[in-house]
This record gives C-alpha cells, structure tokens and sequence, in this order.
C-alpha cells in the first residue's frame, strides 16, 4: 500500500470512529437500579454549576446544572450519589412513533406497551439513559421536539442524580407517593434485576441499597407475624425521638435566639446523627441539624454573655441614681438650702456690658463678694437685702472677681448661714472659724 493510500486510510478511520462515536456513546443504558427511600428530605444546593446526571456515577452524562440555592427532592441513596426528582428545567425523551398529539397538541397518548423514557439533556445531544417505561394510553406533556423524539416533561418513576457532597439537607418530608417506597408492592419499572446490599462494591453502576427500609410484620403465609427484633425496636424508637426533635426544631425557629433550647436539641440529635439505627437519609439530616446548632450555640453565648454586661451596666446605672436620689432626700429632709452665693444686695458705680452690674457684699464691711449681671427691673427690690443668689458663677478677668447671671434670688436669714443655708460664695465675715489650738499644759 502506498503511502497516500495509507494516510488516506487512516484519516478514513478517524473520521468514522469521529461520526460512529456518538452513536456508540447513545445506546441504550437502562439506570441501575436504586430503591426509593422510605424517608425522604428536601435539600438544597450548596455550590455553583453542579451537574445533575442520567445515573448515579460520573460515567452518566449530565443533564443539567444547578446553581447554589437551587431545591431538590431527595428520594433515595446509592453510595455517593443521591437520587432526586427531576429539577425544574429536567425533560425526557420519548419515541413521536409511539405517541399521538391529542388536543392543542401540548399533550400526547401513549400507544403502546413498554415505550422506553430517556433521560434528556440541555447541555448535548445525549439521549441513551432508559429512566422508565410508559404503558398504553399513558398520558404525556409534550415540551417540544428533538430529531425523532418527542422532548417531554419527565413522568412518574423518571429520576436523576446528583452528588451527596453538593446537597446540604434542609428537611425529612412525608412519602408523596411521587416516589414509590422502597417496601412498597408495587412492581419496579427498571430493566435491571435489584442487587441486595449484602457486599460493598465499588461504584460500578451496580445497584446497591443503603436506605433499607424496616421489615414489614405483614405476615406471608397466614400465620400470625413474628414480634419484632431489638433492632426493629430500637430502630423505630430512634425515629420516634428523631420526629420529636424535628417538631422541638420547628417549635424552637420561631423564638429569639437566646432563648431556643438548643443544648437540649443538640444532645437529642449528636447520638442520632453519629448512630447507625436511623436511615441514611434522616442520619444525613440529624448531622447537618447538628453542625447548625453548633453554630447557633456559639452565637447563644455571645448573645448571653452580651445580655449579662447589659444587665450589669443597668444595675450600676440604677445605684448611682438611687445615691443620687438618697443624697437629694437627705438634703431635703435636712432643710438645707444651697445657692451659688450668700450676701447683702448693693447697687455698683461700675457698669460694664449692656446688662446692669449689682454687688453682693459682705454684711460686715460692705466689700464686694461677688457681682451680679441683670437687666431685671426686681433687682432694684432687693438691693440691702441679705439674700442667697442661684445661678452659674463665671470668672471676669477685667473685674476681677466672680460674676452671677442670677436664675433665683431668695431672702436668707445671716445667722442661718452654714447651719440651714449653705453656698459656695459666702462674705469673709460669715465664713466658719478653725477652733482656736489648746495651749494650756496639763
């Protein structure tokens, strides 16, 4: 063979295995088979992009990706990857040979036994993953149309798959009948025998079950059923706590953080989340219940410890205005009167400002204590009087003493001074004297 010829050849091949590829990578590959768990849970996204597949391995292409925040509905469990109900967004394929547009054409009806559902994708062409089966005169929402394919909204026992690590659990919710139980009667619609969980296996694509449901005590052959085990027992008996603790939860959201009883929550759910007699999909939800209380519980310290200094700032706060408020009896029962400056009212040649300038003066000698500044025409009322003046005392650098802008003048009695009347300003001559030394020796 010439060496055209040969490259000619070879470039032949490429492009055949090019073109068959994808013919290859589209044949048909029913799911494996994963049984519906019998407790279910809504989870939640926790990261960006994450792909939803057509089985339960990375060998499955996607169908679609989900952003963080996005919902699912949790059915069932196969080592890492967690069986959900089509997202929104999720379509499937069904064969147009074996469906006929009925109405506006927005519905279709099922002809024939046995049509195979695939798994349909918005991010390529694939269309090879068998997810169920529809029987005749099944009914059908018809989304659009792709080559010979019908694009359909994906119908009851049609479900996809996602990575447990990418889903955080919001909540256990009730069978809807949506998805069959895993101890239900009802006949399984995969093409694929079940595979008991008796061995662990690598992540092959076999089925293997490890939500297992409780043994029904239904008896099979008329005679009356056996009691249940300790394992039974205690199994249901973890499920009871586990549906308490998830209503206490519910109960405990609606009240103020510091005062959610969440140490009690947390030594309910630690021993469940950490145990084996739950099923996965509740063990699952103990655990992230767990790992939220921890961090609710930090959050109640702090809350606590903050509400502790308040308490404490508040009791200090209220035993300074209770000294305050004793003092102030204290000088009220004492009939004390307390002014800014005591002294004999006298008119001044000095004026000084647009308001008029009065002396307050020592009774003995007539000197000057302090001045008082006031346009009130009453002041001329009180000049050689002794009165007690209340108001600020401010310094006068050009007069050289103190000076009173009076808010309150009263009439005082000299010989009360320092007895029932009391000032900071008081004339030399009424001032207290020292006691006088005792020089007298013994």
């Amino acid at each position: 063979m010439s060496a055209g010829r040969l490259i000619l050849s070879c470039v032949f091949s490429l492009t055949t295995m090019s073109v068959l590829s994808p013919a290859v990578m589209a044949q048909d590959v029913a799911q494996p088979e994963v049984e519906n768990s019998k407790y279910q849970f809504a989870g939640e996204i926790n990261s960006n992009s994450v792909y939803v597949r057509s089985g339960p391995g990375e060998g499955y292409y996607p169908t679609i990706k989900l952003d963080k925040g996005a919902a699912v509905t949790v059915v069932g469990i196969k080592f890492e990857w967690l069986k959900i109900l089509p997202p929104e967004g999720s379509f499937s394929y069904v064969a147009k040979a074996y469906v006929e547009r009925t109405g506006d054409g927005s519905i279709g009806s099922v002809t024939k036994s046995d049509v195979n559902v695939r798994a349909g994708s918005s991010l390529n062409a694939m269309k090879g993953s068998l997810q169920t089966k529809l029987n005749q005169n099944d009914r059908v929402v018809i989304l659009g149309e792709q080559d010979e394919y019908f694009k359909i909204q994906p119908p009851a026992g049609a479900y996809l798959y996602v990575n447990k690590d990418f889903v955080t659990p919001v909540k256990a919710i009730a069978n809807n009948g949506t998805a069959t139980p895993a101890d239900s009667a009802q006949p399984q619609t995969s093409t694929t025998p079940p595979v008991t969980d008796s061995t662990p296996a690598a992540n092959t694509g076999t089925a293997v079950v490890t939500d297992t449901p409780a043994p029904s005590t239904q008896p099979t052959d008329g005679t009356q059923a056996a009691a249940p085990t300790t394992q039974d027992s205690a199994g249901q008996q973890a499920q009871t706590q586990f549906e308490q603790l998830e209503a206490r939860f519910a109960e405990a959201e609606k009240l103020p953080l510091d005062q959610q009883p969440i140490k009690e929550l947390l030594a309910g759910y630690e021993p469940l989340a950490n145990g084996n007699l739950l099923p996965e999909s509740m063990r699952r939800i103990a655990a992230y219940r767990v790992a939220v209380l921890k961090v609710r519980a930090e959050s109640q310290e702090q809350i606590l410890a903050l509400k502790k200094q308040q308490e404490e700032f508040e009791k200090k706060q209220q035993a300074s205005r209770s000294e305050r408020e004793e003092l102030q009896q204290r000088i009220d029962n004492s009939k004390v009167k307390v002014y800014a400056a005591v002294g004999e009212v006298r008119s001044s040649s000095l004026q000084q400002g647009t308001e008029m300038l009065y002396r307050l003066t020592d009774p003995a000698n007539g000197r000057t204590v302090v001045y008082l500044r006031s346009n009130d025409p009453k002041m001329t009322n009180w000049i050689g009087q002794f009165v007690g003046v209340k108001g600020d005392i401010q310094n006068d650098s050009q007069l050289g003493l103190n000076v009173i802008s009076p808010t309150a003048i009263d009439p005082v009695d000299p010989s009360q001074v320092n007895d029932s009347v009391a000032a900071q300003i008081l004339p030399p001559s009424l001032m207290p004297k020292a006691p006088s030394a005792d020089t007298t020796t013994p």
